[in-house]
């Protein structure tokens, strides 16, 4: 079933919703979907709507509600601070981020990681893809993306657990972790060049906790993606939910 997310101060009643802008004219041209098809519509904050397509004009699409299900309940807040990689690799991570469930990405400056281009531009390119990734894992929240942001200016998740995984962490594997606590988790996650020694010493004395992914050395993209399946897991994000 095809997946849309609508504005509902446009239009939205217990009858219908009205969808207009990009994505109208993604139904109308695109997909050149006609009344009477189907679709599953995202208010972006947890309303799950189940309509049917009742009239379609050049600018507008109408849906006919069928059913409404609430699903805000995301579970454990999960951030993931990432230094900025080069652009398909940052790229991918906010695909596959938004699919394993991460609340907010907040992609970090560091000294060894790629300098970030247009903050504009650049917002909107990962936000499509968001959204798009929304759209194939029927994910109904959008995932929030922050602007880039200096490692010392890096909100500390207050009353949380703050990890960063460092490949010269010895002592302390993840496994190590007690994250069932429902507290917030956030997970900072170097560039290919690794932390440099100073920013390790910062993020320790602010309140991170180093930890070890294993023996071999990741790439960043890869050590982000493993810590976040391990922290969605150990906090029980990935329980399982009533199918739809």
């Amino acid at each position: 079933m095809r997946r849309f997310f609508y504005d509902p101060s446009v239009q939205d009643t217990e009858e219908q919703i009205l969808i207009t802008g990009p994505e109208a004219h993604h139904i109308r041209n695109v997909l050149r979907m006609q009344s009477g098809d189907s679709a599953e519509l995202y208010d972006g904050k947890g309303a799950v709507v189940s309509g049917e397509i009742a009239r379609i004009s050049s600018k507008e699409v109408v849906f006919q509600v069928l059913s409404r299900t609430d699903e805000s309940n995301s579970g454990v807040p999960l951030t993931l601070a990432q230094a900025v990689l080069k652009g398909k690799k940052m790229d991918l991570l906010i695909q596959k981020a938004t699919e394993l469930g991460v609340h907010t990405f907040l992609p970090v400056i560091t000294r060894y990681c790629e300098k970030p281009g247009r903050a504009g531009q650049q917002l909107e390119r990962w936000q499509r893809i968001m959204l798009e990734a929304c759209k194939q894992c029927r994910r109904p929240i959008p995932m929030k993306i922050c602007p880039p942001t200096e490692l010392q200016e890096l909100p500390l998740s207050e009353g949380g657990h703050n990890i960063m995984p460092w490949e010269n962490e010895a002592n302390t594997p993840f496994s190590a972790l007690e994250l069932d606590n429902g507290q917030p988790v956030l997970v900072l996650i170097g560039p290919e060049g690794g932390f440099h020694s100073s920013e390790v010493a910062y993020a320790e004395e602010v309140g991170f906790r180093t930890i070890s992914l294993g023996p071999r050395i990741l790439r960043a993209e890869t050590a982000a993606l493993a810590a976040v399946v391990l922290a969605q897991q150990a906090v029980g994000n990935f329980a399982a939910f009533p199918a739809r």
